[in-house]
């Protein structure tokens, strides 16, 4: 069943500022796409710019590093943009395959018609780059995080900014995250090798600190993970 584009898009901060009679027009240059579990929306060395806007499901970013890792870079949640936009052919340094974690299903405007778009709506288009920039800026500073802190230190701020973004708290004080994020995620989106992502989230476990079982983890004790994260 086809989603309400105008309906959605009213949804979103970025939109929030424009008439049902705009959001119409702006809602043509969007195309929707659905994707199975497991596919890939795009490769990094392959990819067109474009943006894309996550309806439902959960989308990865990952990145390859120079010695052959696979990174998670971000995970897309709902009403979330990704995707980059090229003016004169020159394409960010920091670009990322995208694959679907769950049946997702996402509104995709190509680079061109983000261009026409511009001409419409050119406040609109500056939001859209600001956004993508930063989320781009995000995956850098990923990169960079990786490359130092401990590995403890950067599953603690993984843990936090999941937290943060998709977090249920608890009559209790806890931090509920509901979804399928498994340990070989946490050790692909912290640079770190999954024995190791076992170990640490059980000797939290063990500890109190966390509660994880299958599609749920909760942060018991923030306080620690913060303190660990150097907030």
């Amino acid at each position: 069943m086809a989603i309400n584009k105008v309906e959605f898009l009213k949804k979103l901060e970025l939109f929030k500022n424009f008439s049902d009679k705009e959001l119409e027009e702006i809602a043509k240059y969007f195309h929707e796409k659905h994707y199975n579990k497991g596919d890939y929306l795009f490769f990094e060395e392959e990819a067109e710019p474009g943006i894309y806007i996550l309806v439902d499901g959960l989308v990865k970013l990952l990145k390859e590093t120079p010695d052959g890792k696979t990174i998670i870079v971000r995970l897309v949640f709902p009403k979330e943009l990704f995707g980059w936009v090229e003016f004169g052919g020159r394409k960010p340094r920091y670009t990322y395959t995208a694959q679907a974690v769950l049946p997702s299903t996402v509104l995709y405007m190509s680079n061109q018609d983000f261009v026409n778009l511009s001409m419409k709506y050119p406040q609109l288009a500056l939001m859209i780059t600001c956004d993508l920039s930063e989320k781009l800026l995000e995956t850098y500073e990923v990169l960079k995080s990786i490359a130092s802190g401990k590995v403890e230190e950067r599953i603690a701020k993984l843990l936090i900014e999941l937290g943060d973004k998709i977090g249920q708290e608890t009559p209790e004080g806890y931090l509920v995250i509901e979804a399928p994020i498994t340990r070989q995620d946490i050790a692909e989106m912290t640079g770190t090798t999954v024995e190791t992502a076992i170990r640490i989230m059980s000797k939290w476990k063990k500890e109190g600190i966390i509660d994880a079982q299958r599609g749920r983890i909760v942060l018991k004790d923030l306080d620690y993970l913060e303190e660990l994260a150097g907030y």
